[in-house]
């Protein structure tokens, strides 16, 4: 009877040791499992097609006041995806008839670039601010119409006849003469257009659109300049 019990207690004791062995190794391997890093692919540039965007505007403004563009731009795709609302890559832009009257991007806010890594379902937003001035009147537009000037100057100190060269003579003819001043009368027309850039919007009708990387991702919302 002695033998049987001892036999029964080693027997028992080497079951417990083996179901023990196994709930440990078990633990381990889980253990293991939770501890292991999941990889997930890079995410990619976000897609026009994946983006709804909204923005709010006055409906009116005043002359001279500029108007400020409250942009949210929400990820409907079903992955995260990167998007820059950098001052060079999300703009607005502004016009009247077939005048572009300002361009955000032309002279773009700091930071030019700011990428957002936004999830499925989230939105980042970013604010523009439109001056009320055409075209802006301290950034792009200004220093083009000064290289027009400079390249205009040029170009007339080059045509200018030397002291040696012989000039022609007036043809006495009074057409021409009424020909070359109204030709200088347009050019005096043309320097008093470009230099108006940079005045205040007048009073009218306006639209305004939201842009990213120079693509539309609104349609023209309307407003007035009183």
């Amino acid at each position: 009877m002695l033998g049987v019990a001892l036999l029964a207690g080693v027997s028992g004791g080497i079951l417990s040791a083996a179901m023990w062995v196994r709930n440990t190794i078990r633990a381990q391997d889980d253990q293991a499992a939770a501890q292991t890093a999941t990889t997930y692919p890079n995410p990619g540039d976000c897609k026009a097609e994946d983006l709804d965007v909204t923005f709010t505007s006055p409906e009116s403004v005043a002359s001279g006041s500029g108007v400020t563009l409250n942009v949210t731009v929400n990820n409907t795709g079903s992955e995260a995806c990167l998007l820059d609302l950098g001052g060079e890559h999300i703009g607005a832009v502004i016009t009247s008839g077939n005048q572009t009257v300002w361009e955000s991007t032309a002279c773009p806010f700091t930071p030019t670039s700011r990428r957002l890594l936004v999830a499925s379902g989230d939105a980042a937003a970013a604010t523009l601010i439109w001056d009320g001035n055409v075209a802006s009147s301290h950034c792009a537009p200004a220093a083009t119409a000064t290289a027009s000037a400079s390249a205009t100057a040029t170009e007339a100190a080059t045509a200018s006849p030397t002291a040696a060269e012989p000039t022609e003579e007036p043809s006495g003819d009074p057409s021409a003469a009424e020909a070359d001043e109204g030709a200088e009368g347009a050019s005096a027309e043309e320097t008093a257009t470009a230099a108006a850039s940079g005045d205040v919007a007048t009073a009218g009708t306006y639209r305004v659109r939201i842009q990213l990387d120079g693509a539309d991702l609104t349609e023209d919302r309307v407003f007035v300049i009183e």
